[in-house]
This record gives structure tokens, sequence and C-alpha cells, in this order.
């Protein structure tokens, strides 16, 4: 087998990079094999990525079993939920970036010949598909799987249960401290990511449409064998990959991106997918074919499909039951490009062949001739306030009413909307504008779920809607309308808002409108009062070289 560091590995002029690996006990029959990257985010700082040194370890036997050489290294992982309304979320989006330069690095400067990638949650996995394009190695990604879901008085539920209860009802003496407890020592119950269709499981489910997991892993529970008996073959896989020199940019192609943008509709996935796939779509050079128009297009055209939290009653759980990611795309059909590769080197026609079909549950994914809703979850807006786009997840959304009027009550920060919901400022009818979260603005286009999570807590999702440049988590449901482009800071259109301007968000029409137009040319744009604030490090080149929201929030 012919393969890219043999070349450096061998003879006289490789004897000082095998020195350097002997030192690590490597052999020299060790180091006459292809060499596979294993990157793993294990870390004891998320739960999502707690489990991912057992699967890390059954990867690595894969790899060995089938002729090459793994070689780990780590990357970093972290939790988004835990800054959640406090200063540090401005750091979830950078995660992406810093997932994305540490992997590039590595591999780069140490030379391999395959990598895997061993991922779970928010940001590590678009993280690692980015790093995967530029790359452009033979790769497989390896999701952690599911966590189980907490129980408590016969109920299931999850985090976002819990944080609804501390943040709103709390609060308003609607929930005692002591459910909060017995909640909180239940939410969690194994690791693995939330067991509801929140940014972690919405891009590991994507990685799986996009072609880049094994057939049916992007959903298992992360305590489970059949999860280690897959990481093992994903091991295996990569050798094979290496064999036939199939490349990640084989595998995400423009046809295979389309296929991930369908499956965001179908599935009712988090808002944080669109700035992840425009960003991965940048880095694959087909930003001129993915774009919000084109997410728009195929959200028209798409049903929503799984009735999964925050969208319906159940969970990933279920859906696993169900059979996962091959249920929801046999019943797309025809709406999937269905001649692309995959990490198998079969077609994503052969794979589902390959398959037996599985007992679904109607109530967890819908037919598509009978769907939860014929257009996709997402939705795309324009308007005079988002000219460049924004993003509503319509599928966490009552659907009876897709229609909002009312007068802002605008903030600079989410720090200022939460005091205003603590002191019960807000009024049904109201629309909460937080702005100057965008990308640079934020800096770093914080995740502000902890505002709409208040706002449902306290009872007043359906009644009070929340528009903002920053984003929300994939947790989140309610009237909510994020990604707004341009951004506020250099004066985008919510710079010029003032409480009491009377805004409609039409989602029917894909319109977010402020009523009297003329305030654009009436009035001077506000100034982001975080301009002063000395941020460093990460933020401070979010705040100098962050990049529009419809065009991925990307660094640079």
């Amino acid at each position: 087998m012919e393969y890219y560091t043999k070349q450096y590995m061998t003879g006289v002029e490789g004897a000082h990079r095998r020195a350097v690996y002997k030192a690590m006990g490597f052999t020299d029959a060790d180091l006459s094999r292809p060499l596979v990257a294993v990157v793993n985010s294990w870390g004891e700082v998320c739960p999502g990525h707690f489990g991912l040194d057992m699967l890390t370890a059954k990867v690595k036997e894969g790899v060995w079993q089938s002729g090459a050489t793994p070689v780990e290294f780590c990357t970093i992982s972290q939790c988004g939920t835990l800054t959640l309304g406090l200063d540090g979320i401005r750091y979830d989006l950078s995660t992406r970036e810093a997932v994305s330069f540490d992997i590039e690095t590595i591999v780069n400067s140490q030379m391999f010949d395959g990598i895997v990638f061993m991922t779970a949650c928010d940001k590590v996995v678009p993280g690692m598909l980015i790093a995967a394009a530029r790359l452009n190695l033979p790769s497989v990604v390896v999701c952690a799987g599911i966590m189980d879901t907490g129980r408590l008085d016969g109920v299931e539920f999850s985090l976002s249960d819990l944080d609804e209860q501390v943040m709103g009802s709390y609060p308003m003496g609607k929930v005692s401290a002591e459910k909060i407890r017995k909640m909180e020592d239940q939410a969690c119950p194994t690791w693995g990511a939330c067991p509801l269709m929140g940014t972690a499981n919405t891009m590991q489910c994507l990685s799986e449409a996009v072609g880049m997991t094994m057939p049916g892993t992007s959903t298992l529970l992360a305590n489970s064998s059949e999860i280690l008996r897959c990481a093992k073959l994903a091991g295996n896989q990569i050798v094979e990959l290496i064999r036939q020199d199939l490349k990640a940019r084989d595998i995400m192609t423009l046809d295979a991106m389309e296929n991930m943008i369908t499956m965001m509709m179908a599935l009712g996935g988090s808002t944080n997918s669109v700035v992840h796939i425009l960003s991965l779509a940048t880095e694959l050079g087909l930003d001129e074919h993915i774009t919000l128009d084109r997410i728009s297009q195929i959200s028209k055209s798409t049903p929503c499909l799984v009735n999964v939290k925050p969208n319906g009653p159940y969970h990933m759980t279920d859906l696993e039951r169900s059979g996962g990611i091959p249920e929801v795309m046999r019943e797309l059909g025809k709406k999937l490009n269905a001649d692309v590769k995959t990490v198998t080197g079969q077609t994503l026609r052969e794979n589902l062949e390959a398959e037996e079909a599985h007992a679904v549950n109607r109530d967890v994914i819908y037919a598509a001739d009978a769907p939860i809703s014929t257009d996709g979850g997402i939705a795309v807006l324009y308007g005079n306030l988002a000219p460049g786009g924004a993003i509503l997840r319509q599928s966490a959304r009552y659907r009876e009413n897709l229609l909002h009027s009312g007068p802002a009550r605008v903030f600079d920060s989410q720090e200022d909307a939460l005091e205003a919901l603590r002191k019960r400022e807000i009024q049904p009818g109201d629309v909460m504008v937080v702005r100057f979260e965008g990308p640079r603005g934020g800096p770093g286009m914080p995740d502000i779920y902890a505002v709409q999570a208040t706002v449902c807590g306290m009872g007043l999702d359906k009644d009070v809607a929340v528009i903002t440049d920053a984003r929300f988590s994939g947790f989140a449901r309610g009237f909510g309308v994020c990604q707004i482009s341009p951004e506020a800071e250099g004066g985008g259109p919510l710079a010029y808002l003032r409480d009491g301007d009377e805004i409609v968000v039409d989602v029917a029409n894909r319109s977010i409108q402020a009523t009297d137009s003329r305030i654009f040319e009436t009035r001077e744009p506000a100034v982001n009062p975080k301009n002063e604030r000395p941020y460093k490090g990460i933020l401070n080149l979010y705040r100098k070289y962050g990049g529009p929201a419809n065009k991925g929030a990307r660094l640079g």
C-alpha cells in the first residue's frame, strides 16, 4: 500500500523522525505502517466527551487490527451550558475555531496518513468537520453518542427542563428548591450528548448526514456496548479509506452538503447548525452555492419529521429506538442525493440498502406524506431588520402562532435583558431586542439561551418574542429570531431600534420588519457599550476579525 508518510519515515532520512516516535515506545514495525491520527476530545469538563477515552481505545484497537499505527493526541472540549447567562459564554463559539486550528497545527506539523475524529457536543463536532475539510486526508468521525434521559416521579426530562425551572419558575415561586435539587441529581444520568435535539445532537446527526460517520452511529447510546463495537469498526475503516485514498473532500461534496441541510430541516435541528454549515461550506470552497438563500429554498421544500425536544415531547433515545438517522433518510427518499460517497466507501444508497428497515414509532419519526409540517424546522427571515438574513427555529415554536407584532424592549447585552426579566419588566406582547452580541459586537457571538429559558420558565413563551444578533442554544424553544445580519456592531439595523418601536415577525412570509422604516434615515445608530471592555486573546480576535453570521461567523 502506498501512503503519504512512507517517504518520510523510511531510510536514513527518516532516522530523526523514527527516533522521536521510538522515545514513546513505537517500534520499527509500527513505524513501517500508515500513521493514523486519533484526535481525542476527551476531558473531565463535559459529560458529552467523558466516555471518549473508552471509544478511543476501541478505535485504536481497530486501527492496529487493520495494519496501521494509531497515534493519539488530544484537543479541547467544553460544555457551553456551564456559563449560560455569564460572560464566559462569549467563548462558546470560539471553541469551534480553536479546535480546528489546534488539529490543523498538529496534523500538518506531525504528518499523518488519515484521521479519526473523536467528538461530541456543540462546537467540537463542527470544529472537527472544518479541520477535516481543511486537511483533506482520509477521515472518519466517531461521535460519543447520546446521554440517557433523566427520570423523576415517573417523568423523563433533560437538562433544558432543569434550566427553565431554575431560570424562570423558581424565581417566581412556581417550583421549590427541593424539587430542583432532585432534578439536578437526575438530569444527567450518564455521559453523552444531552438527549434532546440540541446543537450537540444536531451536529452529531448531521455528521452522519454528510457521510462522515459510519451509518447509524450518530444516535447510539453513549453507554452502550454497541457504540464500543462501532468505534472499533471505525478504526478498521480508516485504514481501508487510506488504501482507497478516499479523502474528506471526496465525501463532503456539494451534494452531500445539500443532504446535510435537508436533514437539518427534517430533524428540526438547532439554529446553531446554520452557522456551522455555512462555515464548513466556506472551508470546502462551496460558499457560492451553500448560502442562506439556498438554505431557505431547501427549508421550503423539506418536511419536518422528527418530534424530539425541544420540538416535541420525545427524546433522542426515542429517535434511536426508531432507527435513528437511517430511518429519517429512508423517509425523505428522493429529497436526498443518494449517490454521494460516504466513509464506508459505498454510496448513501448502498448503505441504506444494506441495512434492514427498523420498526418506526410514527409519533417520533413522522411519515413524509403526513409530516409535522410541510416545510423545514428552520426558517430564514429577511426584512429591514435583517437584510442579510436571520434564523428562526419554527419547529420549536407553536405552529398555530407564527406571527408576532409588538413594541420593542431594547437591551445592549444579555445581562441587561436578564435583569429586566428578573425585575418582571417584560410584558406579554413585547419584543425583546438583545443587540451588540454578534460575532464582533459580543465579541464572540455568545449563546443567549439564558434569556429564552427565563422567558419560558416565567410562562411568557407564547407571548414574548426575542430577537438578537447573537445565537440561541439548541435547547431553546419559544419565539426567537437569532443570527440577525448585519449585526448591530458597525451600524446594523438593530442599532437603530429604540424602546417602543413596533416590530413585526411574520414567519409564514419569512419576514422581520420595523414598521417605521424612517428610523434608519432619521436616527443615529447606538454605540456598543462593551467597546470599552479590555477583551483579550481569542475574543479580541473575534472583535477584530469575526465574520458575519450569514457567512458562518468565522474568524477571518
